[in-house]
């Protein structure tokens, strides 16, 4: 089996459908179930784009729509707005009385959202917020008219074939626990934050979505258009030393560069835990991190990644 040094988690990568390399490291297998972090944006992105297809509700609409006790500020947000980061809200820390480690139900935080000032008017600039992916599964579970999770599990992961994937931490003894610098890290692991940080999987199944969503096996064209389309510039510069950078972002992915290779991707990372999730489209190729660890590098790991894959 593959070493790569620097990794205290699982990686796998695939090169045309075909496993290039599988690896893991610490007390993890390739078998063991992680918290995905921010990776899990792209499923409320697809979730939200299916019910487009089906006519279950409009990407252009209001949010107000569903959300009618909103304020009326929030009346020029639309769902569109919300995946690209473009709405106008900003993330976690600017939302007062909202605490990310409070077990309550997404229909409760909603409502403490409201009170956080806007940093510009919807459509003007791009801001990552969580808080707006948080309210794209909320309006999910109500064009759904079911909730998120159990949307997730039946219209997503189920026909992809993700067996090992769930919203919430799974009953599983073997589940990944976070660590610092090689160290436990007791109460890690966050309440589950729909939309943003609620899913749990494996690099296997990780791996398997990747080559599915990008091969065109779970949405139709147009929708993967929009996807992975370039729809708001985030501003961001090459980080001196990187390994990726993310000019542009869709809906649920940033698009740039991994390794110098066009790229659709997105990082994440929670008290204890790393992740990273990448399409390279030349070279239909998918690469995914799982770590156990917050201090793991990424940028170094995925460099050798890169190069035991023959892709550097």
């Amino acid at each position: 089996m593959w070493t790569v040094e620097g990794l205290h988690g699982a990686a796998l990568v695939t090169v045309d459908g075909s496993v290039a390399v599988d690896v893991a490291g610490g007390p993890s297998t390739s078998q063991t179930r992680f918290p995905i972090a921010s990776l899990g944006k792209q499923f409320a992105a697809v979730a939200a784009l299916l019910l487009a297809e089906r006519d279950a509700l409009s990407l252009d609409r209001p949010v107000s729509h569903w959300l009618p006790d909103s304020p009326a500020r929030w009346r020029e947000i639309t769902l569109h707005h919300l995946l690209t980061h473009t709405s106008g809200m900003s993330h976690w820390q600017d939302a007062p009385g909202f605490d990310v480690t409070d077990p309550i139900a997404i229909e409760q935080r909603t409502p403490l959202l409201t009170a956080a000032e806007p940093i510009s008017r919807p459509g003007v600039r791009w801001c990552y917020s969580s808080p707006g992916y948080l309210l794209v599964a909320h309006i999910v579970e109500r064009a759904a008219g079911q909730d998120y999770a159990s949307f997730l599990a039946e219209q997503v992961f189920a026909p992809a074939g993700m067996a090992s994937t769930t919203t919430g931490r799974p009953d599983d003894p073997g589940a990944a626990h976070g660590h610092r610098a090689g160290e436990p890290l007791p109460g890690a692991v966050l309440p589950p934050l729909p939309g943003t940080s609620d899913v749990w999987s494996t690099v296997g199944d990780l791996a398997r979505w990747t080559g599915a969503l990008h091969g065109g096996e779970v949405l139709g064209w147009e929708s993967q258009m929009v996807l992975t389309g370039p729809l708001a510039a985030t501003g961001e510069e090459p980080a001196p030393g990187g390994s990726y950078t993310g000019a542009h972002y869709g809906y649920g992915l940033y698009i740039g560069t991994v390794g110098g290779h066009r790229a659709y991707f997105h990082p994440g990372d929670l008290p204890g835990f790393v992740s990273f999730g990448a399409w390279l489209p030349e070279r239909r190729a998918g690469i995914v991190v799982l770590a156990d660890d917050e201090t793991v590098d990424v940028h170094t790991l995925l460099r050798r990644l890169l190069a035991a894959a023959g892709l550097s």
